[in-house]
């Protein structure tokens, strides 16, 4: 781990603005664009001097003899480690922006919720916006109904004690009677009410063994039922993938095609985001995925009930860390009183991205206190 007190003041100072800089310019960054942005009380000299003791220790590199300099993953994590340490800070723009994008969201369906989510975090940060929704393993099943939408097919309405109401059209096979689909339903209800999802999960089969006039409307029905169980890639709702690509640094890179089938095949991503408890950074060569070690991902884990879901960004390396950690943890607060409120539960029932930042692949400890 970098550390910030492996800096000098005036490095930490000079890093901190050289990092702002080409995160706002895309270019390499001389001295004299730093004296003309910051102002500094130093001369030129030794502005450069400093520079070069950056490079020196790895914190920036400079692309050609002539040119300005850029961070490096190194200087990246040095920045990131202060957006860490101050974690909590975001503009009220962002604030005001992020709680009406939160209101408008409250007027839509239940089941869009987490895709809403995922394109309200592009819209703002400007990245690629990602949301995995909580995961209900711990949920109760209390029910379900079964509605006749024609010959051979259903409509499962599934009612959990966690989360929104899950629906999903049935296929079946043959004709089924409306007499068959009530005795499916009352016998679904009796063996697998008051069970946890996990517990469906790994004995649905066992408990519907059943003599009952339908038996391959049982089965399809419970396969329906053991697939609400568990988790996929569809818990993960991306925005903005177009809008990632536009950025110069991925725009022309040979390596855009593979991060894009990385992206939108979705299951490594899911299984990434689902091991990021806490707030998280990782930079570069830090990303586990291979397609990722020319991009950075930021994200904040939040608690509904039990259940952990993440909020969060990935894009190139050149990324506003600071902003972008405040504003993942808040939209994560509110993601958590979100998703309790349209669930119908209370938010009491949620702890929010109230969490202890760590950086790397660490996890965080959860904050009881107020943001």
């Amino acid at each position: 781990m970098v550390l910030i007190e492996d800096l000098s003041s005036r490095e930490h100072l000079i890093l901190e603005a050289l990092v702002r800089a080409y995160v706002d310019l895309g270019a390499p960054v001389a001295s004299s664009t730093l004296l003309k942005r910051e102002g500094f009380g130093f001369s030129p000299a030794t502005i450069r001097k400093t520079l070069g003791d950056l490079e020196e220790k790895g914190f920036i590199a400079q692309p050609h003899t002539s040119a300005g300099r850029t961070p490096t993953n190194k200087g990246y994590r040095a920045y990131a480690e202060e957006a860490l340490a101050d974690w909590r800070v975001l503009t009220l723009e962002d604030a005001e922006h992020l709680r009406h994008q939160f209101e408008v969201t409250r007027r839509g369906r239940v089941d869009e919720i987490h895709s809403q989510l995922a394109r309200i975090i592009c819209d703002i940060s400007s990245q690629l916006g990602l949301v995995l929704a909580p995961r209900f393993e711990r949920a109760v099943f209390d029910g379900l109904e079964l509605v006749r939408l024609s010959e051979r097919r259903l409509l499962l309405v599934a009612t959990i004690n966690l989360g929104p109401v899950r629906s999903l059209v049935i296929e079946v096979g043959s004709d089924v009677s409306q007499r068959d689909i009530d005795k499916v339903g009352q016998l679904l209800n009796e063996r697998l009410s008051g069970l946890t999802l996990a517990e469906v999960r790994g004995t649905v089969k066992d408990r519907v063994s059943s003599d009952i006039g339908n038996p391959q409307l049982l089965r399809v029905v419970a396969e329906e039922i053991e697939s609400l169980a568990n988790s996929s890639s569809d818990d993960l709702h991306v925005a903005g993938v177009r809008h990632m690509f536009l950025q110069p640094e991925l725009r022309d890179s040979d390596h855009a095609a593979g991060l894009m089938d990385f992206v939108e095949s979705r299951d490594g991503l899911a299984s990434l985001l689902s091991g990021r408890e806490g707030v998280v950074v990782t930079i570069g060569e830090e990303n586990e995925a291979e397609e990722m070690r020319q991009c950075s991902m930021v994200t904040a884990s939040y608690d509904v009930s039990g259940a952990i879901g993440v909020v969060g960004v990935l894009g190139p390396t050149r990324m506003p860390y600071k902003r972008l950690v405040a504003l993942v943890n808040y939209a994560a607060m509110q993601a958590a009183e979100f998703v309790s409120l349209m669930s119908g539960r209370s938010p009491e029932d949620s702890t929010p991205g109230r969490l202890e930042p760590r950086s790397g692949r660490g996890t965080g400890e959860r904050w009881k206190d107020g943001y």
